[in-house]
């Protein structure tokens, strides 16, 4: 059987974005603001070996994650921006607020062409 090791995050102080427009640039679409292209890693630990991804996209790395965790039932995995490294439910909350500021950033563009 497998050993995994945990190790307890409540201790740790993890860095939160103070702005959703701060991370903007994991899920904006071209034509609004200056989006940059972005290679996304994905990591899984299982025993002593390392699965590696990337992903153009953080919606393709998303998903990567989430079917190493569902269906290869893998632990431990993480993505990576470059700048920070995230767990999937922490990536998912940063990719929902990056996509609530682009949906406001879109109606004051949209509202400011009219």
């Amino acid at each position: 059987m497998a050993r995994f090791e945990q190790k307890d995050r409540s201790s740790v102080q993890f860095e939160r974005q103070a702005a959703p427009c701060e991370i903007l640039r994991l899920v904006q679409p071209r034509g609004v603001g200056q989006a940059s292209t972005m290679i996304f890693h994905v990591h899984a630990h299982v025993d002593d070996h390392m699965f590696k991804a990337t992903a153009k996209t953080a919606r393709d790395a998303f998903a990567k994650a989430v079917e190493w965790h569902v269906v290869g039932r893998l632990t431990g995995i993480s993505i990576s921006d470059g700048t920070r490294i995230y767990s999937i439910a922490e990536f998912a909350s940063v990719m929902a607020l990056a996509e609530i500021a682009n949906i406001k950033a879109s109606a004051k563009q949209h509202e400011a062409n009219r």
